[in-house]
């Protein structure tokens, strides 16, 4: 929360024309790109301001494993390193965008994957512009605690797909998801065009029993198919659980079905999938100069979806929604 100390210090540096910036983060198992990040945002302004997620915030949205470093710590590493000229602490229930609203920063500093195009316009109206960066390394917190985890379980097999029991419940798990799939798009036996009917029962071979994507296309005369598939080395509650860990350690289906394809230079046949890409997909399809992706389910009220979408049309891939009742080209 912010101090009363810290508006009227606010206030000053705003009377006097100086630069306030503001930078969000967890903060949580600090990392070399963590402080480029910091550094970066402090040669934007003349007072940075580091608001810190609180660790009931962290452990909300990541999961109860996290965060690794408590939040007193996080603030004293933060404190210690005289950068920021004001510290702030967000508590788990606090409104969107309260802190951006009170503050009404000069600059907001923030990365890509935090916003989408239409939040970063909307933010306007509270900032006096968004600085957008790329991330600063290439490792991030949750890379870290996945090799930590790894390593110390290399000597024994932490599996759910190790006991039979839990292998027969993710079975019946995904042939669950693959119905529901099914009600979601609309399709029935009667009015599926091809490849629709391979997709979905390929879904099946999926281990992701939340959500298994298939993804596939003719290439040389053939079609090719390949399901998401969890990797099972994590731990017994980020499985369950599904925290930023788990998604972390999922390969993806446009992933897998690239590595079955072998040397590919160049992918110019459409690519179908069940649910729409991901932004990293996107980018790497892309760069396999995929110019169509055909889909069947999408989530645009997400951010990872606004992500994906804006990617797409950036790069130039022309995208269609394949539905029961036709296809719509976007």
């Amino acid at each position: 929360m912010l101090s009363e100390e810290l508006l009227e210090q606010i206030a000053t540096v705003k009377e006097n024309h100086k630069k306030v910036g503001l930078v969000q983060g967890s903060w949580d198992l600090f990392h070399l790109g963590h402080l480029r990040y910091i550094l970066k945002a402090k040669e934007l302004c003349d007072f940075l301001i580091i608001a810190m997620d609180s660790d009931a915030k962290i452990r909300k949205r990541k999961g109860e494993s996290r965060p690794v470093i408590p939040e007193d710590e996080r603030f004293e590493f933060i404190k210690l390193l005289n950068i920021a000229n004001g510290i702030v602490v967000k508590p788990v229930d606090e409104p969107k965008w309260n802190l951006i609203k009170t503050v009404r920063p000069d600059v907001l500093i923030a990365i890509k994957e935090n916003y989408s195009d239409e939040d970063i316009v909307k933010l306007g109206e509270f900032c006096g512009r968004v600085a957008v960066l790329p991330r600063q390394a290439e490792t991030s917190t949750s890379d870290k605690i996945r090799k930590i985890t790894i390593a110390a379980d290399k000597f024994r097999r932490i599996a759910m797909a190790a006991e039979p029991n839990e292998k027969e419940d993710i079975k019946a798990g995904v042939l669950e998801a693959v119905e529901k799939l099914k009600k979601t798009i609309g399709f029935d036996g009667a009015n599926m065009p091809d490849p629709v009917p391979d997709l979905i029962e390929h879904a099946k071979e999926s281990t992701d029993w939340v959500a298994p994507v298939t993804a596939g296309c003719f290439y040389n005369q053939k079609w090719h198919f390949a399901t998401n598939q969890v990797d099972f080395s994590i731990p017994r509650y980020d499985l369950k659980n599904r925290t930023e860990l788990f998604y972390a350690t999922i390969e993806h289906a446009e992933i897998k079905l690239l590595k079955r394809l072998g040397e590919v230079e160049k992918l110019d046949v459409p690519v179908w999938v069940t649910l729409f890409p991901c932004d990293r997909c996107i980018k790497v399809l892309a760069d396999k100069g995929v110019k169509e992706i055909r889909y069947l389910e999408d989530h645009p009220e997400r951010n990872w979806s606004k992500r994906s979408h804006e990617r797409a049309k950036k790069y130039g891939i022309k995208l269609v929604k394949v539905t029961p009742d036709g296809e719509i080209y976007e």
